[in-house]
């Protein structure tokens, strides 16, 4: 492979920029409601834990896709495994901020429906990226 072959084109920095930024974006997100006292959260008729899954599930899924453009080199199975283990610490990280948060605590039960979303994510962009190749 050239030098030539390596750099990354105009369109394809366009493409990494963007997609960590709007990992970066959702993650403050994520962070932001972290952040809210437990008594200004409004109040949902679902459980909970199936928030965190869908919500650390498109964590996975975002991880996925910038790191698939960034190191577009690397193997699937590579990006689903540092995604799975970036979108996990993160996780954990959001229950440890939540401790310092009034009215709110961290709990197992979180981080492990978080895990469970993120599992899924990154198991099924693994999967389906083989035969979509749009998901990359």
């Amino acid at each position: 492979m050239s030098i030539q072959n390596s750099v990354p084109t105009a369109p394809q920095r366009y493409q990494v920029f963007w997609r960590w930024v709007i990992l970066g974006g959702y993650a403050a997100c994520i962070f932001a409601l972290s952040s809210m006292p437990g008594q200004a959260l409004p109040s949902v008729r679902v459980s909970d834990k199936l928030i965190h899954i869908g919500e650390f599930g498109l964590l996975g899924l975002l991880m996925c896709r910038a790191l698939t453009a960034h190191l577009p080199t690397w193997p699937r199975s590579r990006i689903a495994l540092l995604s799975f283990l970036a979108a996990l610490f993160y996780g954990a990280s959001d229950e440890l901020h939540q401790l310092f948060v009034p009215a709110r605590s961290a709990e197992l039960a979180d981080l492990a429906a978080d895990s469970l979303g993120v599992t899924l994510a990154v198991w099924g962009w693994f999967k389906l990226t083989a035969h979509w190749t749009w998901l990359r």
